[in-house]
This record gives C-alpha cells, sequence and structure tokens, in this order.
C-alpha cells in the first residue's frame, strides 16, 4: 500500500496564502496596466482618424488607477481647463456622434450679442490657420478682447494704444438690408479701402458629427486581448518579490 501525506507541504500552503494576501494588489495592478494600454491605444487611434490632431486632442485622456480599495481602472477624458473648453466638450461628439458644444470663444461672444444663437464659428476664407488647421489661439484671443466679449473685464480693450487698435481692427460683417440683414463673421481691417477687409471668422449652422472615434469599442478590445496576460505578468512580480 501506497501511503501519500501532506507532509512537506506546509510551506507551499503558506505561500499559497501569502499570494491570497497580495492578490488585491496583483488585481489593482492588472487593472491599471490594462488601462495604460488602452490610453495609449485611443491615442494612437486619435493620431490615425483626426486630422493633425493637436497635443491638447492627444493629451485629452486621463488614467485613474485601481487600488487594493477600489479595484476599477478607469480612462476618460479630461473635465477640466485653463482657458480653453475641457475636452469632454470638444471631444465627446466624436465619441458618441451628434452636435458640437459651445466653444469658449463661442460662448462669449454668444454672451457679448456678436454671435446669434443658432450660429458657430468657423475659420473664415481670408483667416490665418496653424499647422492644425485651426485659428491661433492668440488671435483669437485678440478678437475677443476687441469686440470686448473677453469674461475678464480687464482683458478687454482698455485705451491704450494697442487697445484702440484692436478695437478699430476687428468688427461683425453682415450682409443684406432692412428685415434681411443678418451677420455673417467677424472682419480685420487691414488697411484702408474696401479690398483691405477680410473675412477671419465664419458665423454658419452649429456643426454635426459622425463618429470618428470608438472609443468603447477599442477599449472593449484591447481589455479582452490583454487583461489576462497583465494579471499573470502581475502575479508573476507578486511571486518574485513577496517576502521568504
Amino acid at each position: 500500500m501506497i501511503r501519500i501525506e501532506a507532509t512537506g507541504l506546509r510551506e507551499r500552503l503558506d505561500d499559497l496564502k501569502d499570494l491570497e494576501r497580495q492578490l488585491p494588489f496583483v488585481t489593482a495592478l492588472a487593472l491599471t496596466e490594462t488601462a495604460k494600454l488602452v490610453k495609449t491605444r485611443l491615442e494612437d487611434e486619435m493620431r490615425s482618424v483626426f486630422d493633425r490632431p493637436t497635443r491638447w486632442t492627444l493629451d485629452s485622456l486621463r488614467l485613474f488607477p485601481a487600488t487594493k480599495q477600489k479595484l476599477v481602472a478607469r480612462v476618460w477624458m479630461k473635465n477640466e481647463a485653463d482657458k480653453a473648453s475641457p475636452a469632454t466638450r470638444w471631444l465627446t461628439p466624436q465619441v458618441y456622434g451628434g452636435p458640437r458644444q459651445d466653444k469658449r470663444s463661442e460662448a462669449l461672444l454668444r454672451a457679448k450679442g456678436i454671435l446669434p444663437a443658432n450660429k458657430y464659428l468657423v475659420p473664415g476664407r481670408d483667416a490665418k490657420l496653424d499647422a492644425y488647421g485651426n485659428i491661433g489661439r492668440g488671435q483669437i484671443q485678440k478678437v475677443l478682447s476687441g469686440l470686448g466679449a473677453q469674461f475678464d473685464k480687464y482683458a478687454n480693450s482698455t485705451d491704450s494704444k494697442r487697445s484702440i487698435g484692436n478695437r478699430q481692427r476687428f468688427f461683425v460683417m453682415y450682409e443684406g438690408r432692412g428685415s434681411a440683414k443678418q451677420a455673417i463673421g467677424i472682419g480685420e481691417r487691414t488697411g484702408r479701402g474696401k479690398d483691405k477687409v477680410k473675412l477671419i471668422m465664419a458665423f454658419v449652422g452649429r456643426p454635426g458629427y459622425a463618429r470618428e472615434l470608438d472609443f468603447f469599442g477599442i477599449a472593449d478590445q484591447v481589455v479582452d486581448d490583454q487583461l489576462a496576460i497583465q494579471f499573470e505578468l502581475a502575479l508573476a512580480r507578486a511571486v518574485a518579490t513577496r517576502r521568504r
């Protein structure tokens, strides 16, 4: 008769108990590492589907790591900004589709009564665009200041020579007469004469977006492909570094 007992397995059982205590750490690490891969994959997709994305766009995602107390890792858009609009405002339509939300400049011009309620800003035919195809932020600030539309009153035009120049330089352009008269955009005077007037911002109907960024589909695919792998790697790390 062959007799098999548990003699000699105590150390192995102790090892398993030690690993069991480390499971929350292992799980949190696996979730966080998977979330990092999701974030990287989404940033790569932005470079592919967006036309000349700015660094602000590529830096618009935030990773919330998992902890031993809260075994959930998240990737989402940043919801705060300094003087620009938060990423959730302008990136969400690219994820869900639908109409674009107001930009900060549009909200300021609308509050001033310059931009009609049903109109939005796009670069005009004479606008100078940056490398990303947008009107530069500095140019937008000059326009807002010249039109007295800055939220901070101290940022609006004053009686300084430069401010007076900005007030004279930027103005609202109209077309039509009488009841048919309507604002069409913001003009810039670059000199005297009609040929020295440029349309730098045009007023258009509300832009709509098709869904460009398959945010959730990409994330689900990365999770399906990587979570188990990252758990095995985290477990191996825990085994290699556990106390003897």
